[in-house]
């Protein structure tokens, strides 16, 4: 009887202990599954936003000067003064000017002092500027010389900071012809890594725009990500492309808040956002605002109003970035859709990822039919017209490692299981493989119980496939579309279509272990396009410009986007 007691204890504390962490692990599986987190997006490599390199010269420009270096106009800070520029901050390059009246006519915002980053690099006491394509915004003339150009004195010299000048004369956007069945519209381009594309191909779409990720919030007010910003705006402009810059806050919920609680420093920063537009001739600004704290749902709503009410007033596009519908508070919940629709003119939906670099179990980027329950959802908020497919030119490589050890970096390392047939592999599930659940889920309120907003489905279309932790390492690795070609070359009869997530997946036996790819490509980035015309959408985007392979251009491009 004494070892039955002992006995019994001991088979209740292990079943105890087995509930607990099998409840655990659930409820991880159920928190990535369908939406992105603080740790697989804030830290994830594929959306990370460098700081440019400044390739301006740091060359010391002497008097009234205009020296010409790789396209770039320099001048020098002393001599701009005589037109009203004067330095607001040596260190980080800003100076000071005045914002013109709107084109509306208000006067909200007029005469207001606002500090910019002029296009420039330090050069030893002074500072070199490079007015080549701000200089009719900045009311600069110029003369002609023999050996080289010089700035053109004011009639008189002025202490009084320049009011910048609205209707640059610089060459404007070309204006695409609208596509026969009106099925394109908008068509945008997040692009975090900022340089200059010779090869960029024009769209002949209905408006073709570059999403440039060059603004964060800080604490002082607006970051300005390229120093050599100028030159980018320029060669997108040329290629017909419209400039609409992304805004973030650097996925941080901390100074999020404290934004949203100085009111004068959002002014700052809208004054901030305003000048830069005239400066670079900006046609609208790209709102990237994530992992909020859902305490400040509200008082988001209000700043992008705030944002929107003077972009609005200046002619500004203003679009903002939102994730599927999920229950993630701070990355999902925190969005007030429905209200925050009347104060935006696009509605991005970032359709990824579905399944996180940190999910527990394998699982695609976007399958078709979640991607269309996120526009089901969203049309229920949001006016169609307003709404922008956002899609990825992105995947994930998963690895069931049996030993644990890393997946070899060459795939020529990859030790494949040569007794197993391709129709073998894609049909072997091993513990922690997925399998889609094409139900769909019960509905949620979007801000909780009691809410009286319409109930939306929860983006959980796939599940572990067999209900058990997996044993074995799961680990993944960023894959994006332009190397992905090499994959599917070499492993091509690993590789079947999977009509029900509109897909192609790969299932490759390793010795070591089992790699799984849902593929994103052209076929599969045709099937989403679809939504947009069958759902009357605005338009489309795609994260990111550089992940696409370089026949993108010439294929998808020209034959899907226009």
């Amino acid at each position: 009887m004494k070892y039955n007691k002992w006995i019994s204890i001991f088979c209740l504390t292990a079943s105890f202990c087995l509930t607990i962490s099998t409840a655990a692990w659930a409820i991880s599986a159920r928190e990535q599954e369908g939406r992105p987190s603080e740790e697989t997006k804030a830290d994830d490599p594929v959306f990370v936003v460098p700081k440019v390199a400044n390739l301006i010269p740091a060359e010391v420009v002497k008097d009234l000067q205009i020296v010409e270096r790789n396209g770039r106009w320099l001048v020098s800070d002393k001599a701009l003064q005589q037109y009203g520029i004067f330095s607001a901050d040596e260190k980080k390059g800003t100076y000071w000017f005045r914002l013109p009246p709107s084109d509306t006519g208000s006067h909200e915002w007029q005469d207001q002092n606002v500090r910019l980053l002029l296009p420039g690099q330090s050069a030893g006491q002074e500072r070199t500027i490079n007015i080549r394509h701000v200089r009719r915004t900045l009311g600069i003339s110029y003369v002609l010389g023999t050996d080289y150009n010089e700035l053109l004195p004011p009639p008189e010299r002025t202490r009084a900071v320049l009011q910048l000048q609205q209707g640059s004369e610089l060459p404007k956007p070309v204006s695409p012809s609208r596509t026969q069945d009106g099925r394109m519209g908008l068509v945008l381009f997040w692009d975090p890594v900022m340089k200059e594309d010779e090869s960029l191909a024009q769209l002949n779409t209905q408006q073709p725009v570059m999403s440039p990720c060059a603004f964060r919030l800080t604490r002082q007010g607006i970051d300005l990500r390229n120093p050599d910003f100028d030159m980018l705006e320029a060669s997108y402009r040329d290629k017909g492309y419209a400039m609409w810059p992304l805004i973030d806050n650097d996925f941080d919920p901390q100074l999020t808040h404290e934004i949203l609680m100085n009111g004068s420093l959002q002014d700052q920063i809208v004054r901030e956002l305003i000048g830069y537009a005239i400066l670079y001739d900006f046609k609208g600004y790209n709102i990237d605002f994530e992992n909020v704290n859902y305490d400040d749902t509200d008082r988001l709503t209000a700043f992008v109003k705030k944002i929107s009410d003077a972009c609005r007033a200046y002619r500004l596009k203003i679009s903002m970035d939102v994730t599927p519908l999920s229950d993630s508070p701070n990355w999902s919940l925190v969005y007030d859709r429905k209200a925050l629709a009347p104060a935006l003119d696009y509605v991005m939906v970032m359709a990824y990822d579905q399944f996180g670099r940190m999910s527990p179990v394998a699982g695609p980027v976007a399958s078709y039919p979640w991607v269309e329950r996120s526009v089901q959802n969203m049309l229920t908020l949001v006016p169609a017209e307003k709404i922008v497919l956002g899609m990825p030119l992105y995947m994930r490589i998963w690895y069931d490692s049996k030993d644990g050890q890393p997946l070899p970096q060459e795939i020529e390392q990859w030790r494949v299981v040569t007794n197993h047939t391709a129709q073998t592999a894609a049909a072997s599930l091993l513990p922690g493989a997925v399998s889609v659940n094409l139900e769909m889920p019960a509905a949620v309120p979007e801000k909780g119980i009691g809410s009286s907003r319409p109930a939306l489905t929860l983006d959980t279309a796939v599940k572990p496939g067999n209900g058990l932790r997996n044993k074995s390492k799961l680990q993944v690795r960023t894959l994006t579309m332009a190397d992905s070609e090499v994959l599917m070359k070499k492993f091509k009869n690993y590789i079947q279509w999977d009509a029900s997530l509109h897909l192609y997946k790969m299932e490759l036996p390793l010795e070591t272990g089992r790699v799984t790819v849902w593929f994103e490509d052209e076929k599969s980035l045709q099937e989403k396009i679809k939504l947009v015309s069958d759902y009357h959408l605005g338009g489309a985007a795609f994260w990111r410009k550089g992940f696409e392979p370089s026949r993108f251009w010439q294929g998808f491009a020209k034959h899907e986007l226009t």
